[in-house]
């Protein structure tokens, strides 16, 4: 599906301000088909997350820790909230123009993630191009409690057709 975005640009010259618009062709991304990809995806299936909300770059992911994530020390092992991480960062980044793809996350683990319990992973983009994108991400449990922050990058693979 084809649209249309608006694109301003803010020029600062001495003390004045000029508001530059162009309009450009945007592929608008079918987020229902998306998130139907999303939530069949094999990953998906068998970690058994699911997409809560999915809006262009932004994505909600929940999953719900079953013993079968417990490490060693009988805690949620670093790797699921990692991977519940990715889940949303993918989701949320290829709601957009162009296909992205994962070069680099950065995790911080705040506080363990509570067994038998839901946690949800949310991630908004922040900058996606032609080339590279950021994106911001959080796990939080069912009270909001924080769990993990993350940041990663993407590069465009190619437009989305």
């Amino acid at each position: 599906m084809c649209g249309y975005r608006f694109i301003a640009t803010i020029i600062r010259d001495e003390e004045t301000f000029i508001l530059h618009v162009t309009l450009e062709n945007a592929i608008m991304v079918d987020i229902e088909e998306m998130r139907d990809r999303f939530d069949k995806s094999p990953c998906a299936l068998h970690f058994g997350m699911g997409l809560e909300e999915l809006s262009p770059g932004y994505a909600r992911v929940r999953l719900k820790l079953k013993e079968e994530f417990l490490n060693w020390e009988n805690m949620i092992q670093g790797g699921i909230i990692a991977t519940l991480l990715d889940q949303a960062f993918g989701c949320a980044c290829n709601t957009l123009d162009y296909i992205h793809v994962a070069v680099q996350m950065n995790i911080h683990f705040l506080a363990a993630a509570p067994f038998g319990e839901t946690i949800y992973a949310e991630s908004r983009v922040l900058h996606a191009g032609k080339r590279v994108g950021a994106s911001e991400m959080k796990v939080v449990d069912s009270d909001g409690k924080m769990i993990a922050r993350a940041t990663g990058t993407t590069v465009a693979i190619g437009a989305r057709s």
